[in-house]
C-alpha cells in the first residue's frame, strides 16, 4: 500500500471516529496541495480517489491554491471549515504560517495531518 493511500486511510478512520452513525453520511477528506496543475500532486490525488473507493462512503475533494504561497493555502483551509469537512491532508508551502488556520480547524473538531510538507 502506498505512503498516501495508508495516509488516507489514517484519515478517515480517524475522521470516522467523530462522525455520529445517526448521521449516516460520506466523510469528506480534503487533500489541499501546495498549488494546483502539479503532476506529483495529481498522481498523489489519482491515489486518493482510489483509497476512497476501496474504502467506500469517502469523498476526497482535491483542492489547493493556484499560487504555491501560505496565503493563498490559508484561503483554501478557511473555506474547508466553513464546509465542515471531516479532515484536511495538507501539503504546506510554510508549515508554520498555516498553524494558527490548522488550530481553528482541529478546534471545530476536524482532523488534520500533514504530508509532503517537510
Amino acid at each position: 500500500m502506498s505512503f498516501l493511500k495508508k495516509l488516507l486511510v489514517t484519515a478517515a478512520f480517524s475522521a470516522a471516529m467523530f462522525v455520529n452513525a445517526a448521521y449516516a453520511e460520506n466523510v469528506k477528506i480534503a487533500l489541499v496541495v501546495k498549488s494546483l496543475g502539479n503532476g506529483f500532486f495529481d498522481a498523489a490525488n489519482k491515489g486518493a480517489e482510489e483509497a476512497a473507493k476501496e474504502l467506500g462512503d469517502v469523498e476526497v475533494i482535491y483542492t489547493g491554491p493556484t499560487k504555491a504561497t501560505a496565503e493563498a493555502q490559508i484561503e483554501v483551509i478557511n473555506s474547508l471549515i466553513a464546509q465542515k469537512v471531516n479532515a484536511i491532508a495538507v501539503s504546506a508551502n510554510d508549515a508554520d504560517a498555516l498553524v494558527p488556520v490548522l488550530k481553528k480547524a482541529m478546534d471545530r473538531g476536524i482532523t488534520v495531518i500533514s504530508w509532503d510538507s517537510g
